[in-house]
């Protein structure tokens, strides 16, 4: 894990517009903290924004510096206030202790390997106050999925921006053995007539997480009590009861785990 992000901030609010499945969820989250509350890999603001215009308070962090710096940006311009810190999640120190901190979409992933993910958790049980949550969502391997988005350039979508549109691009490389995915994602910018106006390849790795490899990793990391349960199966459509239904490959667990 560096300290920048695969994406600059105008390209990451360009290629997850459509992610919005999870806002509602988190918001109802962090009203639900009962006490102070953190966000880490906070980002440009896509679930932090929300909370906030909610009326509801939350700190902030993330390690990129051009990250926090859109997200300041965002937060003047909606008149919004929030205590925003640069650092890393698996070693911060911040003032006091949290009843909730959170990890959303996937972003406990970007940990590639089992010393940086215990030392995430271990923080996160540090800060977090006695009895306090830390929730994450990450999504559980389904090995079709693996399979099928493994090897040649796949379309992954296609959306609206500024004057034109934008379209995105997938290329995935497994190591199964590691559990990491190294994803090359190649991002076209069409102009109002169709045409090729720009394009941009960048690449980030992964590394997924099985069932109970997640649930040794909390145990070990000091956690007592956890619970997983599917969130939806997809960032872009929400998916009412998820919660009540059986875990499936490919769903995006929603993990909670108490400080106890």
């Amino acid at each position: 894990m560096s300290g920048e992000y695969y994406l600059d901030p105008d390209l990451y609010d360009a290629i997850y517009s459509d992610v919005v499945a999870d806002i509602a969820p988190h918001v109802a989250l962090m009203r639900s903290a009962g006490g102070p509350a953190l966000e880490l890999c906070c980002g440009t603001g896509r679930l932090l924004l929300p909370t906030l215009e909610a009326g509801i308070g939350c700190d902030a962090l993330d390690i990129d510096a051009g990250m926090l710096a859109s997200l300041r940006a965002k937060l003047a311009a909606r008149g919004l206030q929030a205590t925003v810190v640069q650092g890393d999640m698996r070693d911060f120190t911040l003032p006091g202790r949290y009843a909730l901190i959170a990890i959303g979409f996937n972003s406990f992933l970007h940990n590639l390997t089992q010393q940086d993910q215990l030392a995430t958790l271990r923080c996160c049980r540090r800060a977090l106050a006695p009895g306090g949550r830390l929730a994450l969502t990450a999504f559980h391997p389904s090995a079709e999925k693996l399979l099928q988005w493994s090897g040649g350039e796949r379309f992954l979508k296609e959306l609206p921006h500024a004057t034109g549109r934008v379209r995105v691009y997938d290329r995935a490389s497994d190591d199964r053995v590691e559990q990491l995915r190294r994803m090359t994602r190649r991002i076209e910018f069409l102009d109002a007539a169709g045409a090729l106006a720009r394009q941009v390849s960048v690449s980030f790795t992964l590394r997924y997480i099985y069932k109970p490899e997640m649930e040794l990793l909390l145990r070990v990391a000091g956690f007592a009590r956890w619970q997983a349960k599917p969130a939806f199966a997809s960032y872009t459509e929400s998916e009412p009861g998820a919660g009540e239904r059986a875990l499936r490959e490919g769903d995006n667990i929603a993990w909670t785990a108490w400080n106890e």
